[in-house]
């Protein structure tokens, strides 16, 4: 039972990350591979508010920044709020000017450099061995054993899951999610109408980057560390596999795609060290399948397992009687 808690504790946080996948690329169409390093940006930014200071020894040199020791709720919001800052300060790069493939090379480019500098610098959050030492920060309250503060952590995960879900089932439905998908529909046309390209795409970036952020600081606040090994374009692939599979710019088919390809598609691979001699091809086969599953989708059903939603007129047909519209056609001639 504590197994399959574990799974469906990171199920509900990937699905959470999966869903900040689909506001940039279901939503506006713009291709964004530097997403996972606001969810590290979250994560980091989680821990530095909860950890306490940072005290060096003469066997650990590894520091980090801030160490605030902030209670769990306000270390949460303002993690966000740095993964919302970063990807505006990335968008605003890259979106202003830019298209299709070229957003893709500026924003892996932006994840690369993060990558470098994190991992390179032991003085900004640890370097290679990363952020470490959260201990359940919620039970200090709660007062909870393991096995209680893993079901309870798994709730407010599911918890979170549904917020978020709810959040932007709401602006999809909004004028401004409305807009979005004119801009990915057809850019030049909702330019016709008035609307700013760049500042539509601009805050839908900015919005992804806070959805990845919040998750990884529940991913971090879970894990109770982080560290360069943690995030990599490969976990962006596989994010974005999940939104393939469930359903481009539909919610719930982008939680049911991350199930599978995050939950379900690891566990199998599982199996297969027991079938070969291989004991380490478990995680390759994960990423092989997952691959193998956006292949399929796009051959099969690009739309994905639910297709996203499209708005009907409903309204009664109206139809004009035999002849009008020829004598409207004479009329609007003769005048």
């Amino acid at each position: 039972m504590a197994y399959f808690v574990t799974v469906a504790t990171v199920g509900a946080i990937t699905a959470i990350l999966c869903l900040g996948v689909n506001i940039s690329w279901g939503w506006v169409g713009q291709i964004d591979l530097a997403y996972y390093a606001y969810v590290a940006i979250g994560a980091y930014g989680a821990l530095a508010l909860e950890l306490p200071k940072a005290h060096p020894t003469a066997t650990t040199t590894n520091s980090y920044l801030l160490g605030l020791h902030w209670p769990f709720i306000p270390s949460l919001i303002g993690a966000t709020a740095m993964g919302g800052v970063a990807a505006l300060i990335v968008g605003t790069i890259a979106l202003r000017r830019l298209r299709g493939d070229y957003i893709a090379i500026i924003t892996a480019c932006a994840a690369l450099m993060l990558t470098a500098v994190l991992s390179q610098d032991n003085k900004l959050v640890g370097g290679y061995i990363g952020m470490y030492g959260l201990t359940e920060p919620l039970n200090s309250v709660l007062k909870l054993g393991p096995t209680g503060y893993s079901y309870f952590y798994l709730g407010l995960c599911l918890f979170a899951l549904l917020v978020v879900y709810l959040v932007l089932e709401r602006i999809y439905r909004s004028p401004f999610g409305r807009s979005l998908r004119a801009v990915r529909e057809n850019d030049l046309a909702a330019a016709a109408f008035g609307r700013n390209l760049f500042s539509l795409r601009l805050r839908a970036y900015a919005l992804g980057g806070a959805v990845g952020a919040f998750g990884g600081a529940l991913f971090a606040n879970y894990l109770e560390a982080w560290n360069p090994a943690s995030w990599s374009l490969l976990e962006v692939t596989l994010l974005i596999a999940g939104v393939v599979v469930g359903g481009r710019a539909n919610s719930r088919g982008v939680i049911i795609g991350s199930v599978i390809i995050e939950s379900i598609l690891p566990e199998v691979s599982r199996l297969f060290p027991l079938l070969t001699s291989n004991t380490s091809i478990g995680p390759s086969v994960a990423s092989i399948l997952g691959a193998g599953g956006i292949i399929i989708m796009l051959r099969f059903r690009p739309g994905g397992i639910l297709r996203e939603r499209r708005t009907t007129d409903r309204g009664p047909a109206v139809s004009l009687p035999a002849g009008a519209a020829t004598l409207t056609m004479a009329e609007s001639t003769d005048g």
